[in-house]
């Protein structure tokens, strides 16, 4: 029978608090606004979250920088379309956008659909694929699926048909 000696205590006991990992990440987490959690599920990762209570143009355009060299995942795709359209409106402007404004903008987006390059459409905000439509196409100039065009915002009327919905600077594709 072999028996294992270790040397030293088996348990380390101390009085000092161990270090936090990601106590950067989780403060920045915890001071998140919906403007600053569409970034994160466009693909922004958390080091690049812009802070303040404004975004300036110049920031929005080295948003979209990073974002140009870091093509989206499925699931980022629409929520990425969805901050592109608002990195873009801030970008042309001469001032900075406060984050109140931009998270009032993001809410005008719950109800929209985009459709996706894998021929889905996914709730714009979440990312989440609601219908396949089929697959997607070059036809009439674009990339279309059915009557739906890649890089448009899409939103059920009353009789639950969809309509093309329009939005400024709503192509990203076009905007680059």
């Amino acid at each position: 029978m072999c028996s294992l000696v270790l040397p030293g205590p088996l348990g380390c006991a101390s009085s000092t608090p161990p270090s936090q990992a990601f106590g950067s990440t989780r403060d920045k987490l915890a001071e998140l606004d919906e403007f600053g959690v569409l970034l994160l599920k466009a693909g922004l990762p958390t080091e690049f979250l812009p802070m303040g209570s404004e975004l300036s143009p110049s920031q929005a355009r080295q948003l979209r920088l990073h974002f140009d060299l870091n093509p989206p995942r499925l699931m980022e795709y629409s929520p990425w379309l969805v901050a592109d359209v608002l990195l873009l409106e801030v970008a042309r402007k001469q001032e900075a956008t406060s984050r109140a404004e931009l998270g009032r903008r993001v809410q005008e987006f719950k109800t929209l659909f985009v459709l996706r390059r894998d021929g889905y459409l996914a709730e714009a905000l979440s990312g989440r694929p609601v219908q396949c439509v089929g697959p997607v196409e070059i036809r009439d100039g674009g990339l279309r699926a059915g009557t739906f065009e890649v890089d448009n915002f899409y939103r059920r009327d009353g009789n639950q048909r969809w309509q093309h919905v329009e939005m400024p600077a709503s192509s990203a594709s076009a905007s680059r």
